[in-house]
């Protein structure tokens, strides 16, 4: 085995005092010269025989009962853990099995490397495999990372390298996680901290969602060239403990009785609280000898010791039926390792039937919703409405005239349809109305409009306008997400991944936004009107990237109607008649964003955690201003108690409207 070294630029003379320092104690310790430390020699090197005789097991990687030097190399304590000597890492073998099959499934790939398959089949027939139910789901950000050239094909060495990144060994461009020496990037702590989703962490991302204390002095002594944000490459090169996790001295610290081994007792006490739930799971998932123990290796592929995704963040059985499918089986927003992913779903469901019980893994149950208004000040918060029996509910509109709210609710039941309430602002009143999603007043609030399922497929996805007490109504077309505008006029709805806009006094429709007409892979689930009627605002979503995208709105005339913008904001002189999409540039990702609302001061979007881990609990309202100075703008604080789903400002300022996860 050869010495391996991580090289750190800007710290060539501690690499070379460490190695030199290495060298020289070995050959203090080598007394017959012969290369090789047997326990004896090695038991030279400092006090506490009995913690020295369980590390030269511990480093007898190839089990020949001495030391060579590049197993010497690694011994704790000789060098600085970012310069100690390589350590094998257990997903090593992982990799090469994976490898094998691969060559197994490609007609002996291995004989013929430099024949080229294509990759999007690949990655497809990939995602198949490790899917328990076959899903072949490519999302633009996997195809990337197998093909990051884009030339439509790859080879065996583009596939293993692929597969490296699926194992959550490398990221990004190349950026590798588990170093030689056994620690591992904390890069579930940047992935949690990057609300946003756009591969860097500001100061309010990292005060609110980071880690450890959290303080601005931290945050400056990161942000290593002071624009403001902790790029990944900065967190990445910080050589600190605080950035990655040492799996080694924790170990060798847990392994109490320096038996080698850790058992369950010694998990349990070393583990932190916020772990703590893996502790059960961990011995009978990764005890792959059934010892009841736990060794380096077996530790450093477990889910308590690989720390570069959040393990710790607790799934939700979605549908609450008691167990957890491998779809359930989710930790981040950003699926980033799905064949690290699989493995560990695999170790943890011992019956093999594709399920995970609790007693196979703890997870959480999802909490029903809760429609609730509340008072900016945070002393008034009322529930408006919640049920078991209804998990899932719509975030509330409330009528022109501040006095009442609709909502839709859906029943755990898959028989019952969705359904559309009416309810007071206290929720003392609550009446059903109809089935239905999404329901929005009209602008005397007489009626609403809602999105109904009246048939099978695309066909039968109806948008309707009701009267304001539900009964009566009539379909305007096919469609879904509606959203009636402020003066009355008209009704967008989605539709076939495009706009449609529905004149209400011609009762007419027309194609806003064709499915042609713009770049995205989906316009999202909802839109929401500016105040004025003359644009509407959504989440769109191109591969792997989802961004805040305004749409223009021509008047009865067709003519563009005058908006105040900024040089950066127009629109590059668009003509009469011509619809405009403005993606909103510094928003960056908003993959996290919760539904959207527009009102006088601009466009209100919740940020979703994705952990369920303490720190990200705290959910928050932010204001995007378009056409002013831009950018996100802050809003009175929102309740830290529960997890908001999606929330909106009322006009006075002085409430929020929402639907909180629990």
């Amino acid at each position: 085995m050869a010495i391996s070294y991580p090289v750190v630029s800007g710290e060539p003379a501690e690499l070379a005092a460490s190695v030199m320092r290495i060298r020289a104690e070995f050959d203090r310790l080598d007394g017959d010269q012969d290369e090789r430390l047997n326990l004896d020699e090695f038991l030279q090197l400092r006090e506490n025989k009995a913690e020295l005789t369980r590390d030269f097991a511990l480093y007898d990687f190839d089990h020949s009962s001495d030391l060579s030097r590049a197993e010497f190399s690694s011994v704790s304590g000789l060098s600085p853990a970012w310069i100690r000597g390589s350590i094998p890492d257990p997903l090593t073998d992982l990799l090469e099995n994976a490898v094998s099959a691969l060559d197994e499934s490609y007609d002996q790939w291995n004989k013929r490397p430099s024949e080229y398959v294509n990759s999007h089949s690949f990655v497809a027939n990939f995602i198949g495999s490790i899917s328990p139910e076959g899903k072949k789901f490519v999302t633009g950000r996997i195809l990337r990372q197998a093909d990051p050239d884009g030339d439509g094909q790859m080879n065996r060495a583009d596939a293993r390298k692929f597969l490296t990144y699926q194992l959550g060994m490398f990221w990004g461009e190349g950026h590798e996680i588990r170093e030689p020496t056994g620690r591992v990037l904390r890069l579930d702590r940047f992935l949690v901290a990057d609300i946003n989703n756009d591969g860097s962490v500001t100061l309010e991302e990292f005060t609110s969602h980071g880690w450890d204390a959290r303080s601005k002095q931290d945050f400056v002594r990161l942000d290593v060239d002071e624009d403001a944000r902790i790029t990944f490459r900065e967190y990445r090169d910080y050589r600190d403990a605080e950035n990655y996790f040492d799996a080694v001295e924790w170990f060798r610290k847990s392994d109490v009785d320096l038996s080698g081994f850790l058992d369950i007792v010694e998990i349990e006490k070393a583990a932190e609280e916020e772990r703590r739930h893996l502790v059960a799971s961990t011995i009978p998932a990764f005890d792959q000898n059934r010892d009841q123990l736990l060794s380096l290796q077996e530790f450093r592929v477990s889910m308590l010791g690989n720390r570069n995704y959040p393990w710790a963040t607790r799934p939700v059985d979605l549908n609450r039926d008691g167990v957890l499918s491998y779809d359930e089986f989710i930790f981040h927003k950003t699926d980033l390792f799905q064949l690290q992913r699989r493995y560990y779903f695999h170790r943890l469901d011992r019956n093999r039937d594709r399920r995970l019980t609790p007693d196979e893994f703890e997870f959480n149950e999802a909490k029903p919703n809760a429609v609730r208004i509340e008072s900016t000040d945070g002393q008034t918060s009322v529930v408006i409405f919640q049920d078991e029996k209804f998990p899932v509910l719509g975030l509330p509109d409330v009528s022109p005239d501040g006095t009442r709210m609709l909502f839709h609710r859906i029943s755990n039941d898959p028989k019952v349809a969705s359904e559309i309430v009416l309810s007071d602002l206290k929720g003392e009143v609550i009446t059903e109305l109809c089935s239905g999603r999404q329901p929005s007043w009209s602008a005397d609030a007489s009626q609403f409009v809602c999105a109904r399922t009246v048939g099978e497929g695309n066909a039968g996805k109806q948008i309707w306008v009701m009267a304001a007490d539900g009964r009566g109504g009539s379909s305007i077309g096919q469609g879904t997400s509606p959203r009636w505008s402020p003066d009355g006029k008209s009704i967008a709805f989605l539709r076939d991944n495009g706009i449609v806009l529905y004149d209400t006094k011609k009762k007419q429709s027309r194609v806003l936004v064709a499915r042609e007409g713009h770049r995205y892979t989906s316009l999202g689930k909802t839109l929401v009107w500016e105040p004025g009627s003359q644009r509407l605002a959504l989440l769109a979503t191109r591969p792997n990237f989802t961004e805040l995208v305004l749409v223009s709105v021509p008047d009865d005339s067709g003519k563009r109607r005058p908006i105040q913008t900024t040089p950066e904001k127009t629109d590059g002189g668009a003509k009469d008649g011509e619809v405009t999409l403005e993606p909103q540039r510094g928003f960056a990702s908003c993959r996290s964003a919760g539904q959207l609302s527009w009102g006088a001061n601009g466009i209100c979007f919740a940020i979703i955690p994705m952990t369920a881990t303490k720190p990200a609990m705290k959910a928050s309202l932010q204001l995007w201003v378009p056409d002013s100075s831009g950018g996100v703008k802050s809003v009175p604080p929102i309740s830290q108690d529960f997890v908001w789903k999606a929330a909106s400002l009322e006009k006075n300022r002085k409430w929020y409207v929402g639907v909180s996860e629990h």
